[in-house]
């Protein structure tokens, strides 16, 4: 017989699944700081990607006059500056980041405990079943063994 309750829930369980529960499911699988930490490298990794290609675009829009005041450049102050600004971009990156992904594993929180609670709903339904269908089939064994008892 079908129960009705378990289709529900597990039909439940299928759409958040096939929707947004990819991507939460794969959030969860870490802790939140582990989480934040992971995504905070990469968005590092990728400021740096990203200043150097802004850096070489400035260089080559601007590369008639950096050539024509080359030997005028004190090198020291323009590492420095660069250096700085280098600092300056990746700490927004990280502050940035760590905003967006602590505030994403939040939001991701709520419907995965929803979930696993009807998991573990769904696998108590059929733990029930199974424990029923295991009495029964007890039941029938003691039965046939019985009846034959009574035949002789």
């Amino acid at each position: 017989m079908i129960n009705e309750e378990k289709v529900e829930l597990m039909t439940k369980l299928a759409i958040y699944e096939s929707k947004k529960g990819k991507k939460q499911l794969n959030i969860s699988k870490y802790y939140k700081r582990d989480y934040v930490r992971y995504n905070m490298f990469k968005a590092v990794v990728a400021a740096t990607v990203s200043f150097i290609m802004l850096l070489a675009i400035y260089v080559l829009v601007n590369a008639e006059d950096l050539l024509m005041s080359l030997n005028e450049l004190d090198f020291m102050k323009e590492a420095t500056k660069l250096g700085i600004l280098y600092v300056v971009f990746i700490l927004i990156y990280m502050i940035a980041a760590r905003i967006i992904y602590a505030r994403r594993y939040e939001q991701v929180k709520p419907d995965v405990i929803i979930y696993n609670h009807n998991l573990k709903k769904l696998k108590e339904m059929y733990d029930k079943e199974e424990k029923e269908l295991e009495e029964k089939r007890a039941g029938r064994s003691v039965k046939l063994v019985n009846d034959n008892l009574d035949q002789y």
